[in-house]
């Protein structure tokens, strides 16, 4: 793939909406892309929050807790919907949903959906060419983590984080974290629309077990075919993971827009998971992350 023309983002209410917005308006305007906006409404809790005595209670107190879930829901809602009109008319974008052939601007359309946010938000990844998310905050890291982590894992396209508020470039100056793995490759061969549009490109390679076959070098020789010119920097061997991840924000965030990266993980009773060393990078690298696994 060298472009992306579907670029599919999720916002809601809060704050870091707008700068997944702006993101994503940056990363389309290189590309002359469609941004598909989408919100998902979650689905009313049937917990009952206190103990009941019969079952007429029960179902009062679970109608009632629907009740209100559902307002807030809706709430939501109206309030996501504002976020994007603004945003729309803020940048004077063309609202449609039928694709049409060389329009030469940038278009948007708004989409909501029911469900449960995770797994949508995997579905719709599965249907876009990239997928925009907000990033996760210290206000909400279990929920949209949990989000992030289906939409890389379950999701099938490539991701992008947003950083948490808006930043001025998106792609220029790219950093990649390279350890020869499966999914740096992989997150690699989804960013080179942006690599090839980059000022500036460096590879950022830690231990590699082949480093004659798959070694920061080789992919250096591999972005050359593609007229990418990266310069190779080695970072220093560090076994503790937050350390680590401490010594790839120092040398990112002062300087690049961009960090491309494999989603490590870990393995849970039910599915991978994001390891510990993707989510400390998730929750501190506070940069645009393209990630895939």
């Amino acid at each position: 793939m060298d472009t992306f023309k579907d670029i599919m983002v999720k916002i809601d209410d809060r704050e870091t909406a707008a700068a997944a917005l702006e993101t994503a308006l940056i990363a389309a305007r290189k590309f002359t892309a469609h941004l598909d906006v989408f919100h998902i409404k979650p689905q009313p809790s049937c917990l009952v929050p206190v103990p009941v005595v019969s079952s007429d209670i029960a179902s009062f107190v679970v109608n009632e807790v629907v009740t209100a879930d559902e307002q807030a829901a809706d709430e939501t809602a109206d309030k996501t919907r504002a976020v994007f009109n603004e945003f729309v008319v803020n940048h004077g974008l063309r609202q449609t949903g039928a694709p049409q052939k060389n329009i030469g601007e940038v278009s948007a359309e708004y989409r909501e959906f029911d469900g449960d946010e995770a797994e949508m938000t995997a579905w719709c990844a599965r249907a876009a060419d990239l997928m925009v998310l907000p990033r996760p905050t210290e206000n909400n890291p279990d929920d949209a983590l949990e989000i992030v982590n289906a939409a890389v894992m379950e999701g099938g396209s490539a991701v992008l984080l947003a950083p948490q508020t808006k930043s001025p470039s998106v792609g220029e100056r790219i950093a990649i974290l390279w350890d020869g793995s499966e999914e740096a490759s992989k997150a690699v061969s989804y960013a080179i629309p942006f690599l090839v549009r980059a000022q500036e490109v460096v590879i950022i390679e830690t231990e590699v077990p082949l480093e004659e076959i798959a070694g920061a070098a080789e992919l250096a020789k591999r972005l050359a075919w593609h007229e990418i010119d990266a310069q190779v920097v080695k970072m220093p061997e560090i076994s503790s993971v937050s350390e680590r991840a401490a010594e790839v924000v120092k040398q990112t965030c002062a300087h690049y827009d961009m960090l491309v990266m494999g989603a490590y993980t870990q393995s849970s009773m039910r599915r991978w998971i994001l390891g510990s060393f993707t989510k400390n990078l998730i929750l501190n690298a506070d940069i645009a992350l393209l990630m895939s696994h």
